[in-house]
């Protein structure tokens, strides 16, 4: 059987990033790590950082995606513009903050964006995966829906494939 690590938990389908984020503080609200008050003003903060992010248009992802320092970076930066524009206390901001870097909200929350919950990088796993499953491509072994073991004559479709 193929091992690659603990699965990323994710969100119920139909679950806007918007929601997990307000699922997030409502839970933060419910154990008193945040006010009421501050769980609305970071919502409220959030919501117009992401319309802010959408107004300057789509990003360029030229050179790859966004290492995790860079996106911190600007996350912070948006942070900083509202604490500047009087929509969020530095402390509300430095709680976002610190929820963005722990992986509780944001790109990496509830679906495996950086790491698992095992710590390990999600694209090592991604290939570690396809290793195997290439290899049991290539040696002709295969699963039924029953998952028991049975022979495939699809080696030959992908011999040469090098991950």
């Amino acid at each position: 059987m193929i091992s690659i690590g603990t699965a990323p938990v994710m969100p119920p389908p139909g679950t806007s990033p918007r929601d997990q984020v307000a699922s997030t503080l409502e839970a933060k609200v419910e154990t008193g790590e945040i006010s009421a008050e501050d769980s609305e003003a970071m919502l409220s903060a959030l919501d117009a950082m992401h319309e802010e992010r959408k107004a300057s248009g789509p990003p360029d992802f030229a050179s790859g995606p966004p290492s995790r320092e860079e996106l911190t970076a600007k996350f912070d930066s948006l942070l900083s513009g509202q604490v500047d524009a009087g929509t969020l206390s530095q402390d509300q901001a430095d709680q976002l903050s610190t929820l963005f870097e722990d992986g509780e909200i944001g790109p990496q929350a509830h679906h495996g964006g950086f790491s698992n919950a095992g710590g390990q990088d999600l694209n090592a796993l991604v290939q570690e995966f396809m290793a195997s499953v290439l290899e049991l491509v290539q040696t002709g072994t295969s699963y039924d829906q029953s998952g028991e073991a049975s022979s495939s004559n699809s080696a030959a479709i992908l011999a040469d494939f090098k991950v």
